[in-house]
């Protein structure tokens, strides 16, 4: 049996050789140098290249789930872009006669863009129809409303609105509020003159 120096220098010699070497053979040449020099004959390569096999594939899956958790790190940000919101069946748009309906206020508005949109549907909600938790999917509901595709970043799209413009609020539990910059965005400055 070698010493504990031997055997020191010995592991530092193969960790040198070991380098040269791509990653998923490693294990194998690791084994393999220090069989040798502990005295293993190479004739047990039967037995060591079934460990042999079953080290790769082992190695194969700790590589892998490394490759796979950086996939699924990415997954998410793509399912963020694919958000799911619902209509709500319990929402009336269509106004009667003393509330106009979400079509004809918007309309007579005539936002542009999303930013606008969602003003103009928080608006909407809040202001006239006099909704006190207004939810995305209510104004997700009034985007089908008239016809509007929605933002893929639909959530992003609020807090942008919200960051960028001052039109809305927007807190973490997904209620949206319109405050006073906001309200008077609406009544004053839509119609853009300019988008006659």
């Amino acid at each position: 049996m070698p010493s504990y120096e031997q055997l020191k220098s010995e592991l530092l010699e193969i960790s040198k050789v070991i380098e040269k070497f791509p990653e998923a053979v490693k294990p194998k040449v690791y084994d393999l140098l220090v069989g040798q020099f502990l005295g293993h004959e190479p004739s047990v390569t039967n037995s060591n290249s079934s460990e042999n096999q079953e080290q790769p594939a082992s190695t194969a899956k700790k590589q892998a789930p490394t490759k796979n958790n950086s996939a699924s790190q990415q997954k998410p940000k793509k399912t963020t872009s694919n958000e799911s919101y619902s209509i709500d069946r319990h929402l009336n748009l269509r106004g009667d006669g003393s509330i106009p309906s979400f079509k004809e206020f918007f309309d007579e508005k005539k936002p542009n863009g999303a930013k606008q949109i969602n003003a103009v549907a928080v608006y909407y909600l809040r202001k006239i129809l006099g909704i006190s938790e207004v939810t995305l999917n209510h104004v997700y509901t009034c985007y089908l409303e008239v016809k509007q595709k929605p933002p893929k970043a639909f959530r992003q799209s609020f807090i942008d609105t919200k960051n960028k413009e001052g039109w809305i609020e927007f807190n973490e539990n997904g209620q949206l509020e319109i405050p006073h910059r906001g309200a008077v965005y609406v009544e004053h400055d839509l119609p853009k003159e300019s988008s006659d």
